[in-house]
């Protein structure tokens, strides 16, 4: 079997040595080395590796990961954050980001995040609740263009959310009882109810704010 190389990047040696011991528990993974930040992208040119996960401090970092973006353009980029909440969602994807996750998580709960996003080509975010966007709440993402995510239906809406919590359409299909078919059904009504093509650019309309989220 094939493994992914996973590069680190952070300030906190303690932190992601635990990290890479979670990593290389996985036998898809293999961790290739912890580096710090004036270091990244010149190692990623050179190494070339699958994942890199790095720790982002403020928004200055996300000058790092365009750069990344720039000069490895087939990375996946990984990120983790303190506190989700203080970041707009929508300058990580802007800038190829296929994950943000919370420092909370556990090493494991880090790794098999990860592993989703190289194996099942999800994009994991900050969880979302599309319920506050519904009621002109809690997030702060609803703007003039999201006003037809007020006319998605019941079941559309429930989907919505699952997919936001990255289900697969079986895993929502399983969750609501229903088939796979209908659940590709009630996704192609919503994508075509937002105007967007898949589930990232679904999501990515979630977070969309002239505020970013509070």
């Amino acid at each position: 079997m094939s493994q992914f190389r996973v590069l680190l990047c952070s300030s906190i040696p303690l932190y992601f040595n635990s990290l890479a011991v979670a990593f290389n528990e996985k036998s898809i993974f293999r961790v290739i080395e912890n580096i710090e930040y004036d270091q990244l992208i010149d190692a990623c040119v050179r190494i070339q590796p699958d994942v890199v996960v790095i720790k982002i401090n403020d928004q200055e970092s996300l000058t790092l990961l365009t750069d990344l973006k720039s000069n490895c353009p087939m990375l996946m980029q990984v990120a983790i954050l303190d506190d989700p909440s203080r970041f707009n969602i929508m300058d990580f994807i802007n800038c190829g980001v296929h994950g943000c996750l919370p420092m909370r998580l556990l090493p494991r709960q880090i790794v098999n995040a990860v592993e989703l996003i190289v194996v099942c080509g999800l994009l994991c975010l900050p969880r979302v609740n599309p319920r506050s966007i519904i009621n002109y709440g809690g997030i702060g993402v609803l703007n003039k263009n999201l006003e037809t995510v007020g006319t998605l239906t019941t079941r559309e809406r429930e989907i919505l959310d699952l997919m936001c919590h990255s289900f697969s359409n079986q895993e929502i299909a399983e969750s609501l009882c229903i088939s796979e078919s209908t659940v590709k059904t009630h996704l192609r009504n919503v994508f075509r109810k937002l105007q967007v093509r898949n589930r990232s650019e679904a999501i990515s309309v979630l977070y969309r704010a002239d505020t970013g989220p509070v």
